[in-house]
């Protein structure tokens, strides 16, 4: 129990102890809860308190975790990461990229790791491109029996318990892949760690990709459980170690996707034709959700959970689950309800989960997900792999979510 407290004090000090910007914005016309969302630079505080979910790996040592079989790797830039290609002005196009407005292919083949055809992003609102169930033509292509993606196949997943370890062995590399965003006080950038399924090919199936940002001061070592539970459900995850993941132009969460995106491509990256690049979801806590907001806007994004604040964004381009923490005193949920507001056409669902406060929703003891963190593994299950038997957590008027008294619900264009 004092472990438990020691790494709930960690938390409050790397996340509550910047509040003033991590957890607002102005941006979308006073969506958010106040605040700016380009602070002077330090503006998050020193490293200390950023590491809260203990030491990265370093000198390329090869740590076993004991959550589910992941291995940690550090030291070394990974599999033929360059600082390069970071871009400007968002990801670099590729394989067919993500059409925004539905414009669904829906049967198309994508040779040499190219998944063009599968429907491109999920924009489109409810009922385009012909996707009978939530206006998702994204996931009409998961169902219709799969693309081929040069060494892997886009198509839908097996049925999995997201409360518990999916059926990968999971790596944790770290740092890798290029610099982006702002360094501490000034200096060098920081780089990315990559939680991934340790067998790529173990089932043949493409991975979806997921960006993730974390709260103001901390780095994706604090938020383990819900990352490694999201690789060992077969999700690549690509998040950035910067203490401060919404500053930077271009922003950190874009970075990290062009650049799995360009190991893709890469015949000496272990990630090589093993990513479904027409579905990506981010995610990300208090300043990282207003990034997660931000990157929500390029085309590629397909899915979104902002956690702990949001944006109001008019130009998502999928679905998005705004979430909240009913006793969270520092974001509160107006922030999230002004986003859900500024949707019209896609689905998307405001979810408050009643006991939780701005941090309490993670698990910061043992390995098994919060009941928040299976949710939103569930929800990009849904929306990036085509899980059918989790659908209806979020879809129809008598969803298991809307049901379950510990959660406060409104849904918008999800009937279905």
């Amino acid at each position: 129990m004092r472990s438990a407290g020691i790494c709930r004090k960690l938390l409050l000090g790397a996340i509550f102890g910047f509040a003033a910007w991590g957890c607002s914005s102005s941006r979308g016309g006073g969506g958010a809860s106040g605040g700016s969302t380009n602070p002077p630079a330090g503006s998050g505080g020193s490293a200390s308190g950023g590491s809260g979910g203990g030491p990265t790996a370093s000198g390329g040592a090869i740590t076993t975790i004991p959550s589910g079989g992941a291995t940690e790797r550090g030291g070394a830039p990974g599999t033929g990461g360059t600082s390069g290609a970071q871009g400007t002005g968002g990801i670099s196009s590729r394989t067919g990229g993500s059409a925004a407005g539905g414009a669904s292919s829906s049967g198309g083949s994508g040779k040499g790791g190219a998944s063009a055809g599968t429907g491109g992003g999920r924009a489109g609102g409810a009922g385009a491109g012909g996707a009978g169930t939530g206006g998702s033509t994204a996931d009409a292509a998961i169902t219709e029996g799969g693309v081929s993606g040069g060494d892997c196949t886009v198509g839908q997943w097996p049925a999995a318990d997201p409360s518990a370890a999916g059926p990968f062995a999971t790596v944790i590399e770290n740092p890798i892949g290029p610099t982006a965003g702002v360094g501490v006080d000034g200096g060098t950038p920081p780089q990315f760690t990559l939680f991934r399924p340790k067998d790529l090919a173990q089932g043949g199936l493409c991975h979806p990709l997921i960006t993730w940002g974390n709260g103001t001061g901390s780095t994706p070592t604090m938020y383990k459980v819900l990352l490694n539970n999201l690789a060992s459900h077969g999700f690549v995850v690509i998040g950035s170690n910067s203490l401060n993941v919404a500053q930077g132009n271009p922003a950190p969460m874009i970075v990290g996707v062009t650049w799995v995106l360009q190991q893709n491509d890469d015949p000496t990256s272990e990630l090589y034709h093993r990513i479904d690049t027409t579905h990506i979801g981010a995610t990300g806590h208090s300043q990282g959700a207003m990034a997660t907001s931000q990157a929500s806007t390029d085309s590629h994004i397909t899915t979104s959970v902002p956690i702990c604040g949001a944006m109001t964004e008019r130009n998502l381009h999928g679905p998005a689950m705004f979430f909240c923490g009913g006793q969270d005193t520092l974001v509160g949920c107006s922030g999230a309800q002004n986003a859900l507001t500024a949707v019209t056409t896609l689905p998307a669902m405001f979810a408050e989960y009643v006991s939780a406060d701005h941090g309490s929703w993670m698990t910061f003891m043992g390995n098994k997900p919060s009941v928040v963190e299976t949710a939103i593994t569930a929800w990009m299950r849904v929306h990036l792999m085509g899980d059918t038997a989790l659908r209806p957590w979020f879809y129809g008027a008598s969803c298991k979510l809307c049901t379950d008294s510990a959660w406060i619900i409104t849904q918008k264009n999800m009937d279905q």
